[in-house]
């Protein structure tokens, strides 16, 4: 997705049996993505998002623990923002006996940030062209930012996963002031990764809300 510099990752946040049976879609061809086919989101109306953490591949840079902060806490708020369209969410903490609770696990495996100072000449050159009728450069910014993560969706009383999901984001040539803020492409990342996981349950949620109108259309 964008640019060269994230990827998918593996770093065992999401357990191995669960990887395994992970794979790309039709509509997210370059993400690992799995549904429990025994899921029945219908009966689950409460998300528990606990919070985001920062679990770095082998090769990730050293973030600083005040940016790590941000990080996470913006990752955990678009997740509550997504989520919070579907179902009711609570904050991480005990939530007693936890039927019908979807707890929800989030890591970023991967981050980089834009680089200004060597994106300034490739984003200028854009706006030229643009000005002048043409399109964007024809080299992309080199450090434009981004990051990788990995999601688990939960049942919260047996702990069986039920949705699970690797995704990455890089930054776009075509949104030129990501190129100059440091994490504004990293931010984007988790905008849509959030985005997807709360994709996978409406499509969950629609088919059997469609199945069930289809029985008891038959009774």
């Amino acid at each position: 997705m964008g640019c060269a510099g994230q990827k998918l990752t593996r770093t065992g946040f999401i357990p191995p049996e669960t990887y395994a049976q992970m794979t790309p879609t039709k509509d997210h061809t370059d993400d690992l993505i799995y549904v429990n086919p025994n899921i029945d989101v219908v009966r689950y109306h409460t998300v528990m998002i606990e919070p985001v953490i920062w679990k770095p591949v082998a090769k990730a840079p050293k973030l600083p623990p005040k940016a790590e902060a941000r990080m996470t806490a913006a990752f955990q708020k678009e997740l509550g923002e997504a989520l919070g369209h579907d179902f009711r969410v609570l904050p991480a903490g005990d939530c007693g006996a936890c039927t019908d609770v979807i707890r929800v696990r989030a890591a970023i495996t991967n981050i980089r940030r834009s680089k200004w100072y060597y994106n300034a000449i490739p984003v200028v050159a854009g706006f030229a062209a643009g000005a002048a009728g043409g399109g964007m450069p024809p080299i992309p910014p080199p450090f434009p930012g981004g990051a990788s993560e990995e999601l688990v969706a939960a049942d919260g009383v047996t702990g069986e996963a039920l949705v699970a999901v690797a995704t990455y984001n890089n930054g776009m040539p075509w949104n030129p002031l990501g190129q100059w803020l440091p994490y504004a492409h990293a931010r984007r990342a988790f905008h849509l990764a959030s985005l997807l996981l709360d994709e996978q349950f409406k499509k969950e949620k629609k088919k059997e809300l469609a199945a069930q109108a289809v029985a008891s259309a038959a009774n």
